[in-house]
């Protein structure tokens, strides 16, 4: 499914990046200035790939235990960039973020060695994938040359704009009032300070900008390209499909579907489903959603198993109709044969123990918080979910 689409049903999950990708690719060091860098990069007449991860990110970690110790993966960097990691929420890493807009993680900034911005790469990606994505970094036809960036990496944004980038603890979150009192005194809302806060803060803009936006999409697209806009648009899609969920209005939901496909760009095929779905959870109508899912597995291109794994967990924290929890169980436990990570084999304990199968929902769990210590995840609720499965057969006993 589109990483577009995906936006709109889940969130990014986080934890902290492993050292193994260092191994086979060539980060720079963290303390090597931006300038330095760009010099490198000018001398070898390759441009410049960054890493933007967080201490947080689980999907960075995962992008460097199957990805970057891929070999084809770590050859082609190192060959055609200078790749530098940034910890995102400190230091030069947390100006990078503020200045590029830089909202979910793992994100990869592609520049020139003149130090502009030609292409970003959302999300974790497996190894041909993220090769596909590289190449059409490489490719100048597919390169972005954004006029609404401009030169300077501090050109002045407010200061509760960049305190919002950096780490929990110090991170603050403007209140509404404060963000739409900063937007009403400026003369231009397509300028970088202005649309940077427009972006960073779409969920709280009232509806006036709303429109602002809508009406000149295709301009703020050109000035800041396709990324900017469509995470834009997608939030303020996905408000108005929880408007329609809400009113569990089914011709609501059609509207949605319709301005979705002409401002994400995306298959109309793929918006119905995504957001199909969504409203089919929201409004209870788990028979529907496990219709549709059931569909989509059997299609041509049936949805990866993290995919499956969100669909499924759905169901184990919403669903109490149990002929649909175990079509969910049948999912995981095909999706953990051809991912047995800890994050899905998590998902599939706590269905089978839902189901009522607690022998094997203890089988997996033990099974689950074992490979959670290989993947230095936090198994804590994995082994309370133990704690429960083990009471539940004592009680049967």
């Amino acid at each position: 499914m589109n990483r577009t689409i995906l936006r709109l049903l889940f969130v990014f999950a986080f934890g902290a990046t492993s050292a193994c990708a260092g191994e086979l690719i060539d980060f720079r060091d963290t303390t090597t200035s931006w300038s330095d860098v760009r010099a490198l990069a000018s001398n070898e007449h390759k441009l410049i790939l960054i890493d933007a991860y967080t201490d947080w990110c689980s999907w960075c970690k995962v992008m460097d235990r199957e990805t970057f110790t891929d070999t084809a993966v770590a050859k082609f960097i190192n060959d055609r960039f200078v790749p530098v990691r940034y910890e995102m929420e400190t230091g030069f890493g947390a100006i990078m973020a503020a200045k590029y807009r830089v909202n979910g993680f793992p994100t990869f900034l592609i520049f020139t060695p003149d130090g502009k911005l030609v292409y970003r790469i959302l999300g974790y990606l497996k190894p041909k994938e993220y090769l596909d994505e590289l190449s059409n970094a490489l490719n100048p036809g597919k390169q972005e040359h954004l006029t609404g960036i401009s030169p300077d990496l501090e050109p002045g944004f407010p200061r509760f704009y960049l305190q919002s980038f950096l780490k929990k603890g110090v991170r603050k979150r403007p209140d509404t009032s404060v963000v739409l009192a900063f937007l009403g005194e400026r003369a231009d809302l397509s300028s970088e300070i202005a649309w940077s806060v427009m972006f960073r803060f779409s969920y709280l803009l009232t509806q006036p900008y709303k429109d602002y936006f809508f009406k000149n999409y295709d301009r703020l697209k050109s000035l800041y390209g396709a990324n900017d806009v469509g995470s834009v648009a997608s939030t303020f899609l996905a408000a108005d499909l929880n408007a329609a969920i809400k009113a569990n209005d089914p011709g609501k939901l059609e509207e949605v579907i319709a301005s979705s496909a002409r401002y994400l760009n995306e298959p109309e095929g793929d918006l119905r489903l995504a957001y199909t779905l969504r409203f089919d959870q929201e409004t209870e109508r788990w028979k529907a959603y496990a219709g549709l899912i059931d569909s989509t597995r059997k299609s041509a291109n049936p949805p990866d198993p993290n995919v499956i794994n969100n669909y499924s967990w759905a169901i184990y924290e919403h669903c109490p109709d149990k002929e649909i929890v175990s079509r969910a169980v049948v999912w995981m436990s095909e999706a953990v044969v051809q991912s047995p990570s800890y994050m899905l084999l998590d998902t599939y304990a706590a269905l089978l123990f839902k189901s009522g199968d607690l022998k094997k929902a203890k089988e997996y769990a033990e099974t689950a918080i074992e490979a959670g210590k290989k993947e230095k995840q936090d198994f804590q609720e994995t082994q309370e979910l133990l704690k429960n499965i083990n009471a539940a057969i004592e009680k049967k006993l």
